[in-house]
């Protein structure tokens, strides 16, 4: 009960699905996980980073003055930016270029070495905390295309993690 509360707190109050998506990742993804990273990351070299996209101006902006057409659309990201940039930017420039740092864990794992890796770490050891049948059902499925690699890996980790440390159940 207390954790539902938590959560409907957390969720912006907006009857506009990509200003509520926009909002959620703005006040926990970002702030609790990509700023994080970006932080260690650079105090770790001794650089001093500083995220101009963040600027309070244009976040008040970005929120209370473009419409959500003009940010994302079903086939487009960056409406507007792309827009701008097409003005400002020479033709043969790429927009397209930027990529995340994201492995192909999916497809890693509907065949091939990591696949067995898994299976081993969560279904062929004697000791596994995890429940065998749903684990498995995890694993059939991301073997016939469900998106499941995020769930398992976190499973992997905390199994790694447990035998590395002696955990017992």
């Amino acid at each position: 009960m207390v954790a539902e509360s938590i959560r409907e707190q957390r969720i912006p109050q907006t009857s506009d699905l990509l200003q509520r998506a926009t909002r959620m990742d703005f006040e926990n993804y970002l702030a609790e996980d990509i700023l994080v990273k970006v932080d260690r990351a650079s105090m770790l070299n001794s650089l001093e980073v500083r995220a101009p996209m963040l600027d309070y101006r244009l976040i008040e902006f970005a929120f209370g003055k473009i419409p959500s057409y003009l940010k994302a659309t079903a086939i487009s990201s960056k409406v507007l930016l792309k827009k701008l940039t097409a003005r400002l930017l020479p033709p043969d420039f790429d927009q397209h270029r930027k990529q995340g740092f994201s492995i192909p864990l999916g497809s890693w794992l509907q065949s091939g070495p990591w696949q067995c890796f898994f299976r081993e770490v969560l279904l062929d050891s004697d000791n596994t905390f995890f429940n065998r049948k749903a684990v498995s059902k995890l694993l059939d499925g991301q073997a016939q295309g469900r998106a499941n690699s995020e769930r398992l890996f976190s499973l992997v980790l905390f199994e790694l993690w447990r035998k590395e440390y002696g955990i017992s159940l």
